[in-house]
């Protein structure tokens, strides 16, 4: 595998392209197997705490929770949840960098790249916005 961490963007665009309405309908191995899908297109599976947080914050129900469970659990979560003072102090130098278009600085975004740093990662990103 890739030393890369799928940010949020690249799960949720995937999430939203295979689910189906009603979402009740979905199974959970079925999202096991879509994350299967992405993991494999992306030559990718790593991603990091705050990611995990950021999807699971986006469902809206109980049975959708079990299927975003199912969804990350092929990922590897690489900082097992551990989140370093030397991670917040990179992710506040990522955030206090005024990028040239001036537009706002994510704090997930920011320990995101933070992370990944520490851990010799590349982040894939399909925010335009997040910090390179």
């Amino acid at each position: 595998m890739a030393r890369r961490v799928l940010d949020t963007t690249y799960l949720v665009q995937h999430w939203r392209r295979r689910k189906r309405t009603p979402l009740s309908d979905v199974r959970a191995d079925e999202a096991e197997t879509w994350a299967k899908e992405l993991i494999g297109l992306q030559n990718a599976d790593a991603i990091v705490t705050p990611i995990y947080i950021e999807f699971v914050a986006g469902v809206r129900s109980a049975h959708e929770l079990v299927l975003a469970r199912a969804y990350l659990a092929p990922f590897r979560v690489i900082d097992d949840g551990s989140i370093s003072n030397a991670d917040w102090k990179l992710a506040r130098r990522i955030a206090e960098r005024v990028p040239r278009d001036g537009k706002p600085r994510q704090l997930g975004d920011c320990l995101i790249k933070a992370i990944a740093t520490r851990l010799n990662h590349d982040v894939e990103s399909l925010d335009v916005g997040f910090p390179r």
